[in-house]
């Protein structure tokens, strides 16, 4: 790659490497070229609309104090009895433990959850929602939740709505496959 170097402060040298014009164009060049084809060009409109989709989320959210991600945990807990062990949440919501953990310290702190003991090991513990979090997701989420589905998909028939259903399973399906073969090929090498 070619690069050219311009002034440009920066803490460590003054300078900072810029690519050159050339270089920029033939990138982008490239770039029009993969996405004629048809996997990555539907790759990158699904991309582009689930980010799309996620700033409206969080627009439509914002005044509930809970993230996207907090909604999800919530939603799993109730769908699975109330509690669950965090390692459980880690994989149903595809999220590190790292990040469950901070989640449910967010939703712990809005008093959404709490953990629970399991009795014999101290260690072991369960998150549960308590019924201000129930109450959140009922006021919040099946409150509105239809009419967010209702307002997202509108331009779509029945049909593609039961077509796009299908696809999507299909592609979460691969991917959680893919995670999987990732997370025991990283396994193997410990």
């Amino acid at each position: 790659m070619l690069l050219t170097i311009d002034w440009c402060p920066t803490k460590m040298s003054g300078y900072m490497a810029h690519p050159d014009k050339q270089t920029i164009k033939a990138t982008a060049k490239e770039l029009r070229a993969q996405s004629r084809n048809s996997r990555v060009k539907v790759f990158l409109s699904y991309l582009y609309t689930s980010d799309i989709v996620n700033k409206y989320l969080d627009m439509t959210l914002v005044q509930d104090k809970v993230t996207r991600a907090g909604f999800g945990v919530l939603h799993f807990l109730i769908l699975n009895g109330g509690s669950m062990i965090p390692t459980t949440i880690s994989k149903k919501t595809a999220r590190s433990k790292y990040s469950v953990t901070r989640v449910v310290d967010t939703l712990e702190r809005l008093g959404l959850v709490e953990r629970l003991s399991t009795g014999v090991d101290r260690r072991t513990r369960r998150i549960g929602i308590t019924p201000k979090g129930l109450e959140t997701v009922i006021n919040s989420t099946l409150a509105s939740r239809e009419a967010l589905c209702n307002d997202i998909f509108r331009t779509l028939s029945e049909k593609h709505i039961a077509d796009l259903d299908d696809i999507l399973r299909e592609v979460r399906k691969n991917v959680l496959a893919l995670l999987d073969s990732k997370e025991t090929e990283g396994a193997d090498e410990d």
